[in-house]
């Protein structure tokens, strides 16, 4: 492969993980463009040159794009427990916004695309952990739409020599993952206990998951950015599986009280395990992610004030 000289990167979106992202990626020296709906906040201000816009505005696209030679795609208007959603408007917002963006990318003269995939688009595994040449079949609309994108850098990168990295990401989660949102088991369950209303159990918890702490997302994101010689799919996670009441376990130990939850039903887009192999992580940057569950739950709790037990 091609050496690529990293010196302006490019990020759109800036929600949890492309935050973090920035982060990183301002610690190493880079010189950072974002675009995001939000305005800069402060702790990037003057650090940063941030365009307030929409993904969809090709105006904005443009001038982020300017002078980038890596750009990360962070975007999604959908999440993995999304059932009911409008077909025609999320492939518009999601694929086609996806497209242009690699068009506008290639206009621009953008030497490589990182993009934030999932580990939904493998759906149904029966060997575990799963690796990247696994089946794709995924089973919601947002695995769909993950793995559409990824069909579609593919293609550019052949046609067009563009580096493709796509990260299939497990479950982040960390300090500044919304607790009012959809997504994130861990940031439900906390926004759960700030409230006082019982957490929704589906299949009574049994449900297995993958998780990664946020530090080390953004940690291996940079890597995927910066280094040249990587493959252009890589699972990105801990490599290890908690079920759902096992979460729950740890952190009532944590804070010394026990979680009121209540039982649900599974729901048909639910996928009963998914752990992913991190091996070809490991082998070709090095990767091990170094935050324990607990200690990255320990964390997260304190974030948002919740005082742990000191046993």
């Amino acid at each position: 492969m091609k050496h690529i000289n990293v010196h302006c990167i490019a990020v759109i979106g800036a929600g949890f993980i492309g935050r973090a992202v920035i982060r990183n990626l301002l610690s190493q020296g880079y010189e950072i463009r974002v675009l995001d709906r939000h305005a800069c906040p402060d702790e990037f201000a003057q650090k940063t040159t941030w365009v307030t816009g929409n993904f969809h505005d090709k105006n904005a696209l443009d001038e982020v794009l300017q002078s980038a030679s890596v750009a990360y795609h962070l975007v999604s208007s959908t999440v993995p427990g999304d059932q009911h959603v409008d077909v025609a408007m999320e492939l518009n917002e999601n694929v086609v916004g996806a497209l242009r963006f690699v068009d506008a990318c290639l206009l621009a003269g953008v030497k490589r695309i990182v993009f934030a995939s999932s580990a939904s688009v493998y759906g149904l595994q029966h060997k575990l952990p799963i690796i990247e040449s696994a089946g794709t079949n995924p089973i919601s609309a947002h695995g769909i739409h993950k793995l559409t994108i990824e069909k579609y850098l593919l293609l550019a990168q052949h046609l067009h020599g563009i580096e493709v990295r796509i990260a299939r990401i497990a479950n982040p989660y960390g300090p500044e993952q919304s607790v009012m949102g959809r997504q994130g088991f861990i940031a439900i369950a906390i926004g759960s206990i700030l409230s006082g209303t019982p957490l929704s159990l589906r299949d009574k918890g049994r449900s297995i998951r993958d998780f990664i702490y946020i530090d080390d997302l953004a940690e291996v994101l940079g890597l995927c950015g910066t280094l040249d010689d990587l493959p252009s799919i890589i699972n990105i996670g801990s490599g290890k599986g908690y079920s759902l009441r096992d979460v729950v376990n740890l952190m009532e130990q944590l804070i010394g009280r026990q979680i009121v939850t209540v039982s649900t039903e599974s729901r048909v887009v639910d996928i009963p395990i998914s752990v992913l192999d991190i091996g070809l992580a490991q082998s070709v940057m090095s990767f091990n992610p170094t935050t324990l569950l607990w200690d990255g739950l320990g964390k997260t709790l304190l974030h948002h004030g919740i005082h742990l037990d000191e046993q």
